[in-house]
């Protein structure tokens, strides 16, 4: 099992022009992963184990801990290439500032975390490391209060004016991160007035 995980590494692209990079892993890498912890469990239940009884429990751990790192990962990624083109808008900056503080928090150990990631990305030297389970929580945790904030944000918007009821929140967001271009509600007027297109 060790030896092979000696070349498994994640396919780290840079994204759009953001500076930074996305992860994938691999279905094979992610399906191997989960078939050697099945088997490493059952190896552990071995009355033979006796001599390997550490070095089983350690190749456990380091299996577990690259699982739930990978799995906390992918969350994170979601949710901030959804977020990264919303607060980069000043405006929403600007009207959300508590949230674009934690936001801007966040980002910067994403981007930590995706540099470290892209100078070693050996699955199995960089992922089974608790401290890096620990900052990906952190980072979920920031992004999920600052997604309550901005869903609270556009509920405020939507009542002092029940017509954005209509349109999606991504829709909304994109009329109110353009808040001083007044023609940026042009696409989206069909949806809230019935003969009004223009």
């Amino acid at each position: 099992m060790e030896a092979e995980w000696e070349n498994n590494l994640m396919e780290l692209t840079l994204y759009k022009s953001t500076g930074t990079y996305i992860m994938k892993v691999a279905d094979e890498i992610q399906q191997m992963l989960d078939d050697h912890l099945v088997l490493t469990q059952q190896i552990s239940f071995s009355p033979f184990k006796g001599a390997f009884s550490e070095r089983i429990d350690e190749w456990e751990e380091k299996l577990r801990v690259t699982s739930e790192v990978i799995e906390e990962w992918m969350d994170v990624q979601k949710q901030w290439m959804y977020l990264e083109p919303i607060f980069t808008s000043e405006d929403i900056n600007r009207q959300l500032p508590a949230e674009s503080k934690k936001y801007n928090t966040m980002e910067r150990t994403w981007r930590r975390i995706m540099r470290n990631a892209f100078d070693c990305p050996m699955i199995l030297i960089t992922c089974p490391d608790r401290k890096l389970l620990e900052s990906l929580r952190d980072c979920n945790h920031l992004l999920e209060v600052v997604e309550k904030g901005l869903t609270d944000y556009l509920e405020t918007k939507r009542s002092v004016f029940p017509r954005l009821f209509f349109l999606s929140d991504d829709e909304l967001l994109e009329i109110l991160s353009q808040a001083r271009n007044p023609l940026a509600v042009q696409p989206h007027l069909r949806k809230c007035f019935e003969n009004i297109a223009r």
